[in-house]
């Protein structure tokens, strides 16, 4: 999770004018007696960059964050529009251009006015044009409304879809210049039909107004609880089935999809995702096709589906669409709705969960698409799979985190000619984990998710007891990567290990006091502006909360791993949100207006106080308004009274460990209390242990410079001193065996005889000792023969052995003192054996 850096900051505080920005009107007396709405979950935040839209009751207040941070004025201004009850969802189209406004029964879109209006000072009230959609869909005799979405490949980004409880889904494609956009739908779809229609002949749409409906046993298994699209078309590598497949989720706990969903005109932005998308759609749908067609025991459904879907395919590749300049210099390409197949896709669901949880209701789902997409090469083909991950969010604030790998395709129901009756595919969701965030048990529909804006497979979610962060990135870019580049061989092994690891990220970022469930919970927003930072804003019973977390650089490492390589821990923190006043100690309380609901003329209230039915009321009315007020005012002061209570003991405890803490910094530094015995003790031993460190230092250091120094001279090309005398040495030596390179001081040794001479002397007399050897031993050979006195022959050859062993060893002398002269660049003739040169 981002580091929390801080919670809600004084300018969105009371008394600040920020606050005023959530606060309600002040209400009369009148207003106490009125029925109070429901408490449950609120969508009453939306966010354009900085700018953010605010329901307050019936009104839409509009400010920019960054006005409200600097003090500007106006604060705020105020959209005046007229709707008849409680706004409680708000969504701003993708182009930020409009601004859907949802009651519990009636749709409107508001145009929002420029981001100057707020710069020019004025605070009044602003009128913008506001349409209502569906007047006679969207009505309180009709079901109330489940969920508002913009469709995200909606042409200019205005097409809207609304889903009823009753499972009624419409397409409303708005046009300010066409009125009548805002009154029909370009296409809605009835589930509790779709869910038993047989082909595609059959009337799916929803019903008219005032129609009488009959008894279906699918009403209550298609109760809606939430919906949204697969994905965003914008991103690279997202497949082309995401963006147009609807999934929705029923308070029962199923899970369906319609796919493809598309409006009468839909568009492609000009980016890398718009590529992505098309090659993803045709490969896909080619390859399933070739598969069914090369399979001749393909059953029949099989083989139809394949032939819908390439008709569907060749009816947007073969058409010709026209491209726009938007006014932010993006270029569009629009596409026609194809006409070869029903409009109405077939509902596929519900899903099976495997393995089996316990039954559990939905309040909210989000749904990532998987970005397997491969670039193929001159021989491969693009492909990518239509895998994705669904995260489910029950009744009791859990969230289970489920795997789709076989993915969603378009399907249709058959036409009368197919033949064959539509079954629903089997089709499993795989639990993955399941992330248990308030851990209290209890059942309640007041909480939703909120995608984050910086990062994939992360969201936040709203809960009466707080704000929680949820992210899959630890193991989600694994599980990408082993299906970007699949190997068979040890897939399974590998794909087990990989889920069984899955380590989900889970922590809570804004704390609520959960037993008070009598509030409003509002669903949080995500902003990320230069002037603001990285906030997560949010409102319980119409008090402003706020976090600002800090946005992680991509490629700096984090705290925890900063953690591991350090190998250290840093002191645990707690950095909590500053107490706030309650808004009952603010509220102005006022007794007499409190009791103007009683019936009673104004001529009475002047009157003498007589003991009557009518005064007996009076005070009565008066003790029940009183003794709800101070009990309120009771509970919240005592509340602060524990508050208190509770900061003075964690002062106590700071203090206590403050004080340890100086004990130990006592003893380290050595001014603490002087220890009894002969050894060292404070200051002195680490005065000690100082100095063996320095002295060892220091001999460190000038081993290292006597190192270098030796390093330096071994590199340089300068000769040292002994060198030099070596040098010479060998070249007197040169000289003195050459009589030809002689010089006046060859004769070191003050010999008068040269070396040269000498040497040749010294190979004349070997020369003359062999031939005296040989001469010797040929006349001991005669002698032996004539002479009757016989020589043993081992003293014989014992002294011929010394003899050839001396000669040899002045023979080594002279041929090792020759070769290590040559060795060293002295120039000595070879000498043969004989003598000769």
């Amino acid at each position: 999770m981002p580091k929390v850096l801080s919670h809600t900051p004084r300018w969105l505080q009371r008394p600040s004018r920020g606050h005023e920005l959530f606060a309600p009107k002040a209400s009369n007396g009148r207003a106490l007696a009125q029925k109070e709405r429901a408490p449950g979950l609120r969508k009453t935040i939306a966010a354009r960059n900085s700018e953010v839209f605010v329901a307050v009751g019936n009104e839409i207040r509009w400010a920019d964050l960054e006005n409200l941070k600097e003090g500007e004025d106006p604060m705020y201004r105020t959209l005046k529009i007229s709707i008849p009850l409680p706004i409680e969802r708000l969504d701003i189209s993708p182009n930020g251009e409009y601004l859907a406004v949802s009651t519990s029964h009636t749709v409107h879109i508001v145009v929002l006015p420029e981001a100057s209006l707020l710069l020019n000072g004025d605070d009044s009230p602003i009128k913008p044009k506001t349409f209502q959609v569906g007047p006679t869909a969207h009505v309180l005799e009709e079901s109330p409304i489940a969920s508002i979405l913009w469709h995200p490949l909606g042409y200019q980004g205005r097409c809207l879809v609304t889903i009823t409880q009753s499972g009624v889904v419409r397409l409303w494609e708005i046009n300010r210049a066409d009125r009548s956009s805002f009154c029909e739908t370009s296409l809605s779809i009835d589930l509790q039909k779709l869910a038993n229609a047989k082909n595609d002949q059959e009337n799916l749409s929803a019903s008219q107004y005032g129609a009488t409906k009959g008894f279906s046993p699918d009403a209550a298994d298609l109760e809606v609880a939430s919906a949204c699209f697969g994905d965003s078309p914008d991103q690279e590598g997202v497949h082309g089935w995401a963006p147009m497949t609807l999934w929705i989720a029923t308070v029962s706990g199923d899970v369906y999809a319609l796919c493809p969903l598309l409006p009468s005109k839909w568009q492609l932005v000009n980016s890398a995702g718009a590529e992505t998308f098309k090659q993803t759609l045709i490969t896909t749908i080619n390859i399933n096709h070739a598969d069914i067609t090369e399979n001749n025991t393909a059953p029949r459904e099989d083989m139809a589906l394949a032939d819908k879907q390439i008709k569907w395919l060749s009816d947007i590749i073969y058409q010709e669409p026209f491209t726009e300049q938007l006014s932010n210099d993006d270029t569009i390409t629009v596409f026609n709705r194809p006409t070869s197949v029903p409009a109405v896709p077939l509902l596929q669901g519900p899903f099976s969960v495997v393995p089996e949880v316990e039954d559990f209701e939905l309040s909210d789902m989000i749904v990532y698409s998987l970005k397997t997409f491969s670039e193929g090469g001159e021989e491969e083909i693009a492909e990518g799979l239509p895998s994705a991950v669904v995260c489910l969010l029950t009744d009791t604030c859990e969230v289970h985190i489920c795997l789709d790998l076989e993915g969603i395709v378009g399907r249709w129901l058959p036409s009368a000619e197919d033949g064959y009756v539509p079954e629903p595919p089997e089709h499993v969701l795989a639990v993955v984990e399941t992330v248990a965030l308030a851990n209290d048990g209890v059942s309640s529909s007041y909480q939703s998710i909120t995608p984050d804006v910086r990062t994939d497979f992360s969201f936040f979610v709203s809960h009466v007891s707080g704000v929680f962060y949820v992210s899959l990135e630890p193991w989600i870019r694994k599980l990408e990567n082993e299906l970007y580049e699949p190997q068979t061989e040890g897939a399974d092994f590998r794909l087990q290990r990989l889920l069984e690891s899955a380590n989900t990220v889970a922590e809570r970022c804004i704390r609520r006091n959960a037993r008070d469930t009598t509030k409003d919970v509002t669903a949080c927003v995500v902003i990320e502006e230069t002037s603001v930072g990285y906030m997560v804003l949010t409102t319980f019973d119409n008090e402003p909360q706020a976090v600002l977390l800090d946005a992680p650089v991509e490629g700096a490492p984090t705290d925890e791993e900063l953690k591991d390589y350090m190998q250290w821990e840093t002191p645990a923190s707690d950095n909590r949100e500053p107490w706030q006043p309650p808004k009952e100690f603010w509220d102005n309380f006022s007794l007499h207006a409190s009791l103007q609901g009683v019936r009673r003329s104004k001529a009475s209230w002047d009157e003498e106080i007589k003991l009557s039915p009518a005064n007996l009321e009076v005070l009565m009315t008066a003790h029940r308004v009183l003794a709800e007020h101070t009990e309120t005012l009771q509970l919240r002061v005592s509340d602060l009274f524990n508050r208190c209570q509770r900061l003075q003991d964690e002062y106590r405890d700071q203090i206590t460990r403050a004080a340890q803490v100086m004990e130990k910094v006592d003893t380290v530094t050595g001014r603490d209390d002087e220890q009894s015995g002969p050894g060292l003790y404070g200051n002195r031993k680490i005065e000690d242990r100082l100095e063996k460190v320095q002295a060892k230092q220091e001999a460190q250091k000038q081993r290292y410079l006597a190192l270098r120094r030796k390093m330096a001279s071994i590199n340089t090309t300068q000769l040292s001193d002994k060198e030099v005398q070596f040098v010479e040495e060998l070249r007197t030596m040169e000289g003195s065996l050459d009589k030809t390179e002689q010089r006046l001081t060859d004769n070191a040794d003050g010999s008068e005889v040269p070396v040269w001479e000498r040497v040749d002397k010294v190979k004349d007399m070997q020369q003359t000792l062999s031939e005296e050897v040989e001469g010797g031993v040929k006349a001991s050979g005669e002698q032996r023969s004539t002479s009757s006195m016989k020589v043993p022959s081992h003293s014989r050859k014992q002294e011929h052995e010394q003899i050839q062993a001396m000669l040899q060893h002045q023979t080594d002398l002279l041929q090792a003192t020759a070769d290590r002269l040559r060795s060293n660049g002295v120039s000595i003739p070879l000498v043969a054996e004989d003598g000769a040169s």
